[in-house]
This record gives structure tokens, C-alpha cells and sequence, in this order.
């Protein structure tokens, strides 16, 4: 049987590699900003946003641009209390919170109907939410959720896939060396989570990893597969059909 597991899950990665390789450009493009106003990030569980793109954000927000991050899980007062500094440090002036228990936004309609609810009333021009291939249920249930969305909502944003739990083939960079400083201070918020794994470390050797393989001297870096939300429903649908 976990032979069985093991081959669904190859075939599912070689099929994304399939449709994956056009979009993948060997030197990624640095980009300045994100050319849009209205961003909204989505943090599956608070801490997400500080480690997976917060230093894109907070570039974002330092351009005079606006941004909102939705939280679709909460597990403590304590956490949520935590949020509340990173996000101030982050800049993002409206956030949203759900309540959904952890692990359990797989196949949940109400979380579906949720986050469908604060699109349609944000109506971002670009989406930061976890790759569809994050090694976590609740950070792929989000891929799901969205996929589930776009057969009755218009949707039409640009998608920024980070990564958390797994590598990223990116298409897209940005340098946030000037930013690091503060990203570090909002994942330092976390304290409940800094007690089980260092963050920090993994946050910061994967910055200076891409920053340093782009272009040497450029201290840290986040990377993002960029592409439209009918690009990424498409591409999810061709790899789980």
C-alpha cells in the first residue's frame, strides 16, 4: 500500500513538472514591486504570511500600496494575540480572522464559502497564498478552495504561490534585503510556535539561498510561482484530474 501512496504521489509531481516547466525561467526575473494596488495575502495559520512572504509585503506597504492578510485558522488566544503584533509590524491595516480549527480546512465548504465571502468583498488585484504542493493539508485545502470558487465567482487576480513547508520552483523574485530586519521582527511575534522550530533560521537561510543564487552580494530574496488565478486553477486542475 505505501508503495501504492508513493507512486500516486510521484505521478501528481511529475505531471506538475509537465505543465509547470513553460512558466520556469532559469535567471528569475528580480521584480521591484508588485504592479498593483490591492493585495490580500492568505495565511492558512498564523505565522504563515510572517515566513512565507512577509518581506514582499511589507515592500508592498512601504510603496504606499495596500494590503490585507486573511488568517483561516486559529488554535490560541495567545496565537492570535501574536498575529496581532506581526501583522502591525507587516503594515497591513485590515486583516481578516477565521476560526477554523488547524488541520481541518480540507474539503470544508464552510471555509470555501468563508474565504469566497472576504474575496468578494476585498476584491484583491493579486493573491499571495500557499503552492498548491506546501507539504501541509490546511496549505494546499486553500489551492482547493479557490479552484472550487472560480466556477461560480468571477475571479481575477494574479497569483504569488509561496512556499512554507517545501522547495519552489519559482518564476518570480524579489529582493527584500532592506526588509529582512523588519520580516524577522514579525516572525519573532510567534513566540508559541518559535518553541517548537526555529523560523527564523529556516526563514533567513532560504532568503539568503535565493538571494545569493540570484545575484551575489544580495543578501535575502523571496521567490513566488507568478502567474494568473485561471493559469494556477488550470494548472491544478491538469495535476490532481
Amino acid at each position: 500500500m505505501e508503495e501504492i501512496i508513493k507512486r500516486l504521489k510521484n505521478r501528481h509531481l511529475f505531471r506538475l513538472y509537465e505543465y509547470i516547466q513553460p512558466l520556469i525561467n532559469y535567471s528569475i526575473p528580480n521584480e521591484d514591486s508588485i504592479y498593483v494596488d490591492k493585495v490580500l495575502a492568505i495565511a492558512p495559520h498564523q505565522d504563515d504570511e510572517a515566513v512565507g512572504c512577509a518581506g514582499t509585503l511589507i515592500k508592498h506597504v512601504k510603496s504606499g500600496k495596500h494590503l490585507e492578510i486573511v488568517f483561516c485558522t486559529n488554535d490560541s488566544q495567545e496565537r492570535m494575540e501574536e498575529s496581532k503584533k506581526a501583522v502591525e509590524i507587516i503594515g497591513s491595516k485590515k486583516n481578516h480572522y477565521m476560526y477554523f480549527p488547524a488541520r481541518n480546512l480540507s474539503g470544508n465548504k464552510d471555509f470555501k464559502e468563508s474565504l469566497g465571502t472576504i474575496l468578494n468583498s476585498v476584491k484583491p488585484e493579486a493573491v499571495f497564498m500557499p503552492f498548491f504542493f506546501d507539504k501541509h493539508n490546511d496549505h494546499i485545502a486553500v489551492s482547493w478552495a479557490i479552484s472550487k470558487l472560480a466556477r461560480k465567482m468571477n475571479l481575477n487576480f494574479m497569483v504569488y504561490a509561496y512556499s512554507v513547508w517545501s522547495p519552489l520552483n519559482p518564476n518570480c523574485l524579489f529582493d527584500i534585503s532592506k526588509e529582512w530586519g523588519i520580516k524577522k521582527q514579525a516572525i519573532e511575534c510567534y513566540k508559541t510556535q518559535l518553541v517548537t522550530r526555529d523560523y527564523i533560521k529556516i526563514a533567513q537561510g532560504l532568503n539568503q539561498y535565493w538571494g545569493e543564487i540570484k545575484e551575489r552580494g544580495m543578501m535575502y530574496a523571496e521567490v513566488f510561482l507568478k502567474m494568473t488565478v485561471q493559469e494556477y486553477i488550470s494548472l491544478w486542475s491538469k495535476v490532481f484530474k
